[in-house]
């Protein structure tokens, strides 16, 4: 029997490696499902790590059957404590009330992140019943702020602050934060602090015109009080990214910072590069923002604009045994909104890159949908794998939101692990 056993675990040992990866390629998972025993559609997702390793998924349940601004919608959360093996029954994070003219009425497209240092959490989400595309300073589409003080177990009441983020930007008449993951800094830290920065998309008056605007903002504080990142007269002239639409942050490993902003055929790309980091943590500028597929080698998909998710990783290159830094970028492959994937760059340790250098020279990985899919993010787990979560139409009623935990080997096609 031993003889059996042992002959059984050599052969299985020799075993291509493509072979060996299928047999242990985890299955999508669906956790939140259109139209189940609440006969209403879900969507955007975001998921993050809290510092137990523990993942907490969040995503929109759409009463209303609309996007936020016309009715109620609660944000609904389900946590997992084994990497993503079995996940948690959902729970109600904060409950949109569905009367009209309040703040409370619904709460949607949710950003958030886990402090790497703490137990908090923070969530910052759209809120109130007045659609993006039709808010002004009188009537906004107004901004929630929540925390967990306890790693996503318990959630505080959310708080209206939108005044404080159209204070920052005056000639802004609606905004709202890009959905799914708010970057928490790896360089900078402020007292207790690490640095948050996230991204809005605004339409803003300039020159007489309402123009789409991308700007990022940071916080100290973790999410009390926040800035504009490189901003001089805040009036659309110096966004770093003008026609952006939704955007996600990231930073390079010396600190500067990504913003990367949804367009069709690709990403709008810009760096802010920091004059000298070490001395001073707001002093720098915005390069030109470029378009990945205007650039040789850059991201080029089909004819869809969707949002996506933006993730420096460590990785290690399998020929070499090379330690690397590789960003990540998720987005569509399909013409229109199908077959969501996942590109990625080698990106060096010390470098300094502007926007053009940046989007070039992507290699397409993992497709990790074959169907019709659409938002996506993603962030690392405990066992150093990626948690992808995602939207994706597994029937006719409309997007599912689904995870898949997927390692480094799987979405470079081996190249990396």
């Amino acid at each position: 029997m031993r003889q059996t056993f042992t002959l059984i675990a050599t052969l299985v040992f020799l075993l291509p490696s493509a072979a060996r990866s299928q047999q242990t390629e985890e299955p999508t998972q669906v956790l939140f499902k259109t139209y189940d025993t609440y006969h209403v559609p879900y969507r955007i997702p975001a998921i993050a790590t809290n510092r137990k390793g523990h993942l907490i998924a969040l995503a929109d349940r759409r009463y209303c059957g609309f996007d936020i601004g016309f009715g109620r919608i609660d944000i609904v959360g389900r946590t997992s404590k084994n990497n993503g093996r079995t996940w948690s029954p959902d729970t109600v994070v904060q409950r949109g009330s569905g009367v009209e003219g309040v703040f409370d009425c619904g709460y949607g497209d949710v950003a958030f992140v886990a402090d790497r240092t703490s137990n908090r959490l923070l969530c910052m989400s759209v809120t109130g019943n007045v659609a993006y595309i039709y808010g002004t300073r009188e009537k906004p589409n107004r901004i929630a702020r929540w925390y967990s003080p306890d790693g996503g177990r318990s959630w505080t009441q959310a708080e209206d602050v939108t005044d404080a983020f159209y204070q920052l930007l005056p000639n802004t008449r609606t905004m709202f934060i890009g959905s799914g993951r708010i970057m928490q800094s790896r360089v900078v830290k402020k007292d207790k602090h690490f640095r948050l920065y996230c991204s809005v998309l605004t339409r803003t008056q300039m020159d007489e015109k309402d123009v789409a605007c991308n700007y990022v903002l940071y916080s100290d504080d973790f999410g009390q009080t926040w800035a504009v990142l490189g901003g001089t007269h805040l009036d659309g002239h110096d966004s770093p990214c003008l026609e952006g639409d939704e955007p996600k942050t990231e930073e390079l490993p010396n600190g500067d910072v990504i913003l990367s902003s949804r367009k069709w055929y690709g990403r709008f790309f810009n760096v802010f590069h920091f004059d000298d980091i070490r001395a001073d943590q707001q002093r720098g500028s915005w390069g030109q923002c470029v378009a990945s597929h205007d650039v040789e080698g850059g991201i080029k998909v089909g004819a869809n604009s969707c949002n996506g998710e933006i993730l420096l990783v460590d990785a290690t290159e399998k020929a070499t045994r090379r330690p690397v830094k590789l960003m990540l970028q998720s987005l569509p492959f399909g013409e229109g909104r199908q077959d969501v994937g996942i590109w990625y760059k080698e990106i060096l340790p010390n470098g300094i890159y502007s926007p053009r250098a940046f989007a070039a020279y992507w290699t397409r990985g993992l497709q990790v949908s074959h169907t019709t899919s659409a938002y996506s993010t993603m962030i690392p787990q405990r066992d150093r794998r990626i948690a992808f979560f995602w939207e994706e139409t597994q029937n006719e009623n409309g997007y599912d939101m689904v995870y898949r935990p997927l390692t480094i080997s799987e979405i470079t096609g081996g190249k990396y692990e």
